[in-house]
């Protein structure tokens, strides 16, 4: 077995040597999502179990995804920095057991996550499908400064779920194609939550799984630009159940990329996120047309949009899919607001 401190440091000088700055800047948006959990107290004034998982282990996931075995060897890390913790339920100890065993099991047992969510809850009830943001988005740029996804790693259960799915991607696709056709009919799904489409054949397995099953309304939002123009220059004939987003801090922003990409038929338009004032973000005006402040929220949204775009076309996203048009349809999936520019603000 790898040992997880010698695989850390040279996948951290490699990765250091080809990408400079931007490696560090990645790392940096992982040490603030693990601040965050260091950060957190319980009633008690003692730190929460989430920061039994450092963000070193993490940062060694993220780099060797496409490695099993420097996997094993973070998660044992994990497990060692509190064996008692191991038989608790919802520790990082527990859940990094959890999915060691399978791996263990060369991952042929059942997958011990839900590969999909099934209609999560208020905000976003529909089924959804996620895999482990930044080592899954070719496409990052700016957004590793406000990536929303790094939040949920504060629960180890949606960190591992992450991490199973990216894995199932690269090693047993199979399973991840079963639980999509397990999908009850007429529902609606998002690809993907977090993570995004991380190769050109990733994106046309998905595709083809949308093709497959006419019946689900299927939508989401990427920065994957290049790779959907490299299947569409292939002359691939893509699902009418369809739609995505251009989601804002791409590294391909503002390039030709970004206006091939917007002229595709699948794409819906632009998805941004823009700065607010804070007061908005405390009030979590941004969760839900009831929370306070929520019309005041989204007039600055849209005026924010208008100057971005130079359109009076533009929506704020209410924060609830749920209840997000009155027809009951969310924008982000609705081909009537094919090219209208749909934004919310940064939190």
């Amino acid at each position: 077995m790898v040992k997880a401190g010698n695989a850390l440091s040279r996948s951290t000088n490699l990765k250091a040597v080809i990408h400079g700055s931007f490696y560090t800047f990645t790392s940096r948006a992982i040490d603030l999502a693990f601040m965050s959990l260091s950060n957190t107290q319980t009633n008690n004034n003692k730190p929460i179990e989430s920061i039994k998982m450092n963000r070193i282990q993490a940062n060694e996931i993220v780099d060797s995804i496409d490695s099993l075995e420097t996997i094993k060897a973070a998660l044992q890390a994990c497990m060692d920095r509190g064996p008692e913790r191991i038989g608790k339920t919802g520790t990082w100890q527990y859940h990094a057991k959890k999915l060691l065993s399978w791996l263990d099991g060369s991952m042929k047992s059942a997958a011990p996550y839900r590969v999909f969510q099934a209609q999560g809850n208020k905000k976003l009830p529909f089924y959804a499908f996620s895999s482990l943001a930044l080592a899954d988005c070719p496409g990052k740029g700016d957004c590793v400064k406000f990536c929303y996804s790094l939040k949920a790693w504060r629960y180890p259960a949606a960190f591992f779920r992450q991490v199973q799915n990216s894995l199932l991607l690269r090693f047993q696709n199979e399973t991840v194609a079963n639980a999509f056709h397990a999908i009850p009919q007429e529902k609606t799904v998002r690809l993907f939550v977090d993570g995004d489409f991380k190769d050109v054949a990733t994106l046309r397995f998905f595709m083809d799984l949308c093709k497959a099953r006419p019946d689900l309304r299927c939508y989401g939002y990427s920065k994957s630009w290049h790779e959907f123009i490299t299947l569409n220059a292939t002359g691939y004939a893509w699902p009418d159940n369809y739609l995505t987003n251009a989601s804002s801090g791409s590294k391909w922003a503002k390039t030709g990329i970004a206006n091939a990409f917007l002229a595709l038929p699948i794409v819906r338009g632009q998805f941004d996120a823009v700065t607010v004032e804070k007061l908005f973000i405390q009030l979590k005006s941004y969760q839900g047309k009831d929370k306070p402040e929520s019309n005041a929220y989204r007039k600055a949204v849209r005026e924010k949009l208008k100057e971005l775009t130079g359109s009076k076309k533009v929506f704020a996203c209410p924060g609830n899919c749920g209840n997000c048009l009155p027809s009951g349809e969310h924008a982000c999936g609705s081909k009537s607001f094919d090219q209208i520019t749909i934004g919310i603000g940064v939190h």
